[in-house]
């Protein structure tokens, strides 16, 4: 059913472009096999063959993602709706209503001022849908690229990433201003522009999902063996500094360039 996911997945060298969860640990099986719950066929078959599923990495997101739980929801009508996944414009639900044991259910997307619509008769349909509009948003070069694999990082580039381990901060407090406050310490052996944190926020922003990005820690004035207070502006206009967590990103592999600012400039 979704040998030609598979097939595409096996001709992309760029790493984290289809991140998958993997084959459905027996937990999750017993859960999806056993539930009382009439989920359509083909979208219990995906949880069981990847789980969580994020494909088509653009930047820092990916264009479609399908979760391995359903979560509940209700429309704006309040008729009771089940998000299985979303793209990068919309959320897509069943609805509870229209869910029959062993058969398959249309899908329905919510979009920001054009509320909810069917957009496919069934869970693989939906997919397919939005398999090809992902495509589409890659150039024919840029899609060659990402089936090529990124370059190995320049000896440059695998300096700022060691440099990056030997970086230490934290959050001490909230400036007048609203910025959060971060202690630095530089205890590599050069100096660099910044420093990429993630930033999520622990409450839900008014008409929106959590808030979950991240930013730059200007650390150019630290000097190896230094240590600073400097303040930066983590998303205050949308969530208050004090509902607001920073935290470490993984270390960047070469497919991550564009999303570590540490990279700009260096060749």
């Amino acid at each position: 059913m979704f040998e030609w996911l598979v097939d595409e997945m096996a001709k992309i060298k760029t790493r984290k472009f289809h991140l998958v969860d993997g084959p459905a640990s027996p937990q999750l099986r017993e859960a999806v096999e056993n539930t009382g719950f009439p989920l359509p066929p083909s979208y219990k078959e995906f949880v069981l063959r990847f789980s969580n599923a994020k494909l088509y990495r653009r930047s820092s997101y990916w264009l479609v993602e399908i979760y391995a739980g359903p979560r509940e929801a209700v429309s704006e009508d309040g008729e009771p709706l089940i998000q299985f996944g979303r793209t990068h414009t919309s959320l897509a639900y069943f609805k509870e209503s229209l869910l029959a044991e062993g058969s398959e259910s249309p899908v329905f997307e919510w979009r920001h001022q054009q509320g909810v619509q069917q957009t496919a008769d069934g869970f693989l349909d939906w997919l397919k849908i939005k398999s090809r509009w992902a495509r589409k948003q890659y150039k024919k070069k840029e899609w060659e690229a990402i089936e090529h694999g990124p370059p190995p990082f320049t000896e440059q580039e695998i300096a700022v990433v060691e440099a990056r381990k030997h970086f230490q901060w934290r959050v001490v407090g909230i400036a007048p201003s609203g910025d959060l406050r971060f202690e630095i310490h530089n205890g590599s052996d050069m100096i660099l522009p910044c420093l990429s944190v993630g930033i999520r926020g622990k409450l839900r922003p008014p008409k929106s999902g959590p808030l979950n990005g991240g930013g730059c820690l200007p650390v150019s004035s630290i000097r190896p063996g230094e240590t600073k207070i400097i303040e930066y502006d983590c998303y205050k206009q949308f969530i208050a500094p004090e509902d607001t967590e920073v935290f470490e990103l993984p270390q960047p592999g070469p497919e991550d360039r564009e999303q570590y600012w540490e990279f700009k400039g260096v060749t």
